[in-house]
């Protein structure tokens, strides 16, 4: 998963690795998807896990018993992840291209966005941030090269197939 990539690309492959090594010693578990993790802590079958803000939402918005914690806030910080959106180059139609990149990156939509299920954060001034997420200001972001963990997310699922029994 990127977020695993992103932690290589951070931490250094030998303290990613110890880091999952580590979880592995206390019994992580590896789960289908957000979903399927957002159901098990709501029912008490795992305390902590990762997951995105979505989903904590879906199941908060529900009432059940879950919490959101932005990790490591005195360390490394919290992995943000982007929503993008690009103009493809070479592409048919370049300005009407254009012209929708700048709708979908407009306050409007980021407002729709951010009172979605998804709970989008907010990056407009005067968007108002949902009541189930963080502004991001509030927050110490992760720093990263996004396209460097990107580069590496098949080559890290591989080497955590090992480390984690998978």
């Amino acid at each position: 998963s990127i977020h695993a990539a992103v932690l290589y690309v951070v931490l250094g492959d030998p303290r990613a690795e110890q880091y999952f090594r580590d979880l592995k010693a206390n019994v992580v578990r590896i789960v289908d998807g957000n979903s399927v993790f957002r159901q098990m802590v709501s029912r008490g079958e795992v305390k902590v896990g990762w997951t995105d803000t979505d989903d904590v939402n879906v199941a908060k918005e529900a009432g059940e018993p879950v919490e959101m914690i932005y990790p490591d806030q005195q360390g490394i910080g919290t992995p943000v992840m982007p929503n993008m959106v690009s103009v493809t180059k070479g592409g048919p139609n370049p300005e009407s291209g254009k012209k929708l990149v700048d709708y979908l990156l407009s306050p409007e939509v980021e407002k729709i966005l951010a009172e979605s299920e998804s709970v989008q954060m907010p990056l407009h001034p005067g968007v108002p941030v949902p009541p189930n997420v963080r502004a991001l200001e509030s927050l110490k972001p992760m720093t990263f090269d996004y396209a460097a963990a990107a580069a590496r997310g098949e080559e890290i699922v591989r080497r955590l197939q090992p480390i984690l029994g998978l």
